[in-house]
């Protein structure tokens, strides 16, 4: 193999250029994930069974559709131009055009013709999409191979979702419906600015990230890449099966969390409004996880950070489990300090994921980053669509009835038992899991890289 590998200091524009690329997958990714369910049924009129088969179809698809990509992405020569931003630079504007074109008004077609229109561009979509996806979430692994400035990147990148979350939250109710009905235009037009902003954000990640971590085949002739046995290899990564089974777990605890917040300001606290407070607070709780991650994560090494501070805001809401409260406000800003204890899950987890690629590098002499990626991106995506049919289960656990306009004071307390028994159970599993699966302390990444660096150095000097 022949190893190139340059200066590891990744310049701050970089960073932010890295940043955008995650809001430039968000802005189309999300807008489409929060919006274009109901846009279907009450702009096209297609029957919510239809339009479930066709999401469960997708959960099925994304199964086949990410391991793939990332097979093919993983084995593209790199022409000079890099293993990853070609295709990034190449599928994101197709991407931004599907992701308008899923939102043209065609409910002047026939029914049949409306859900073939629904299935050719949801599913072209997707494909679009995935092929910017997993080289983008593989770039950082060969942006450095440095602790710290992994750890920069992670944060930059989580900055990046909260950016896009925050404005779709506030923005896209109040300009997409008019007296509480969608209005199909703004629809097209909210799509749109969307498809153009991400357009934008990832060519300015095109252009100012750099790959500085190398590996190319030596030979003219391209060794084939072998999918089963780089599958195999992936098995026994035990760094990637630890980052994806805590992820998993952590995803859907908080995913069934969040599905209940509504219910928990409504029917516990009875006050449904006071969540936009919580809401403009969350982005200072991000703020403040993504200046402070930085220095923590440096002292404690990533794994034991997010441990360390996850334990905490678990004690705390078993405490809450107990002791009930009742003023929204103390709760939220409670709320917000645990926020910032399982913030690591979320802000340090891409540079876990990077450490897993290089854990496999080191077992296999190969780096495989697409398929790598995209086998945690799956467990992801799987994560989220169970958490959110779980929430429903969960609530029906809690006894609502969903024929009463006021839920009993019975419920409101189990209500309250099953959101901080969640939240505890959950976030609990997801750090065990990450202590006694993952194996990359911080003594351990550093030598794990060291070894990887002696390793490069003596095949330069072959």
């Amino acid at each position: 193999m022949e190893n190139k590998f340059e200066q590891s200091k990744v310049p701050f524009i970089s960073k932010l250029a890295y940043g955008m690329g995650d809001v430039g997958c968000n802005f189309s990714w999300m807008f489409v994930g929060n919006f274009l369910m109901i846009f279907y049924t009450d702009v096209f009129g297609i029957g919510m069974s239809a339009v479930a088969s066709l999401m469960l179809f997708s959960r099925f698809w994304d199964a086949i559709n990410d391991p793939l990509i990332g097979a093919l992405v993983d084995s593209h020569q790199n022409k000079g131009k890099g293993k990853f931003i070609p295709w990034i630079k190449f599928f994101a504007f197709p991407t931004a055009v599907l992701c308008i074109l899923g939102f043209v008004n065609v409910s002047n077609f026939a029914y049949g013709a409306r859900l073939a229109y629904m299935f050719i561009t949801y599913v072209v979509y997707e494909i679009m999409y995935t092929c910017v996806s997993v080289p983008f979430g593989s770039l950082s692994s060969v942006m450095t191979d440095d602790v710290n400035q992994r750890t920069d990147l992670s944060r930059f990148r989580s900055l990046g979702g909260t950016i896009f979350m925050t404005v779709i939250v506030i923005a896209g109710p109040l300009f997409l419906y008019k007296d509480n009905q969608p209005v199909p235009s703004h629809f097209l037009i909210m799509a749109a600015i969307c498809a153009v902003i991400g357009f934008i954000c990832l060519m300015f990640t095109s252009h100012w990230c750099k790959e500085r971590i190398i590996t190319e085949p030596v030979a003219k002739e391209k060794e084939k890449l072998n999918y089963l046995d780089v599958l195999k290899a992936i098995s026994k990564n035990k760094a990637l099966l630890g980052v994806m089974l805590s992820s998993f777990i952590g995803i859907v605890g908080a995913g069934m969390v969040n599905g209940l917040n509504t219910y928990l300001f409504r029917d516990y606290f009875g006050n449904v409004a006071i969540m936009a407070v919580s809401g403009m607070l969350s982005v200072i709780w991000s703020l403040i996880a993504f200046i402070g991650t930085k220095f923590v994560a440096k002292k404690f090494g990533k794994k034991e950070w997010i441990m360390y501070s996850a334990t905490f805001s678990v004690v705390v809401y078993a405490i809450l489990f107990f002791f009930p409260l009742e003023n929204p406000m103390l709760f939220i800003i409670i709320n917000g300090i645990c926020y910032l204890g399982v913030s690591g899950f979320q802000v340090l987890v891409w540079a876990l994921v990077n450490d897993a690629i290089d854990y496999q590098e080191l077992q296999t002499g190969k780096r495989n980053e697409g398929i790598v990626y995209s086998a945690y991106t799956f467990f992801r995506k799987l994560a989220n669509a169970v958490s959110g049919s779980m929430s429903s289960f969960a609530l029906a656990i809690a006894g609502f009835n969903v024929n009463e306009v006021v839920q009993s004071e019975a419920f409101s307390g189990r209500l309250w038992k099953t959101y901080t028994g969640l939240y505890v159970a959950g976030y609990l599993l997801a750090v065990l899991v990450l202590k006694f699966v993952y194996p990359l302390t911080k003594e351990k990444t550093a030598e794990m890289l060291q070894n990887l660096s002696d390793k490069r150095n003596a095949a330069n000097a072959e």
